[in-house]
């Protein structure tokens, strides 16, 4: 008599675990977006340009000490309105200015230490760089 109450019960009891709540499907968290990679910072310039401009006796812009990264390129563009001749110690670089006119100095700041650039003829001296 036990086991006929028994089956009924268990059952009774499995319908009810199956008929108490509905399946609830949870979806799986989406996938992420493909992220982007976000747009790489501009890079740094590659060439260091000085430019210095001698008028009148007075010389101006990329004057005093500039510093400049170890093995960064250089360009260093000199005005003058009188004929000069510009040179860059320590890298032995020099040019020729025409009166009126521009001189381009180029080259890779691979040597460290500080370098003065300056006019031959008058013996001033428009920058130093800093080599670092």
């Amino acid at each position: 008599m036990i086991s006929r109450l028994l089956i009924p019960l268990a059952a009774l009891l499995v319908a009810a675990g199956c008929a108490s709540a509905p399946h609830q499907h949870t979806p799986a968290a989406p996938a992420p977006a493909s992220a982007q990679a976000p747009a790489p910072a501009p890079a740094a310039e590659a060439v260091q340009t000085l430019r210095i401009v001698a008028k009148g006796g007075q010389v101006t812009g990329d004057t005093g000490t500039v510093a400049v990264p170890a093995g960064r390129e250089v360009r260093i563009q000199v005005t003058s309105d009188e004929a000069e001749e510009v040179h860059l110690h320590g890298y032995d670089k020099e040019a020729l200015i025409p009166a009126g006119g521009t001189a381009t100095l180029e080259f890779t700041a691979d040597v460290p230490g500080e370098f003065e650039l300056e006019f031959h003829h008058s013996g001033d001296t428009l920058a130093t760089l800093q080599v670092r």
